[in-house]
């Protein structure tokens, strides 16, 4: 990592700092506090700024981890698990797969292709 992303990191982090303490707007200044102390020492100190980073993109890594987890396994019980409920209790057999009283799963189409069929195939 070179030094100018590890000088960008610092810097987002002591502005999340100071977005964070504006936005919750306590009676106690720690995250301001916070936000003084990471980029004072990131500056005067650069292996405590390079250790700072270092956590900094650790606990991300776990979020990230954690959070496509989390959304994947949200996507599908909140839109998928009740589409598919939902589809097989309203048609038989849309894809065809269990057999049918017939002795060939085969299905015939009769259709005759135009010159319209062929104009956007994709």
């Amino acid at each position: 990592m070179s030094e100018s992303e590890k000088v960008k990191a610092q810097l987002v982090i002591v502005t999340g700092l100071v977005v964070m303490y504006f936005i919750f707007k306590s009676q106690y200044p720690y995250f301001l506090i916070a936000a003084a102390v990471i980029g004072v020492f990131s500056l005067a100190i650069p292996a405590f700024g390079d250790l700072i980073v270092k956590v900094w993109y650790k606990i991300a890594e776990v979020l990230g981890a954690i959070n496509g987890k989390i959304l994947l396994s949200a996507v599908f019980f909140i839109v998928l698990f009740p589409v598919a409920v939902i589809a097989r209790l309203t048609k038989k057999n849309p894809l065809h797969l269990k057999k049918e009283a017939s002795d060939t799963v085969f299905t015939e189409r009769n259709h005759k292709y135009s010159a319209k069929d062929l104009e956007q195939v994709w």
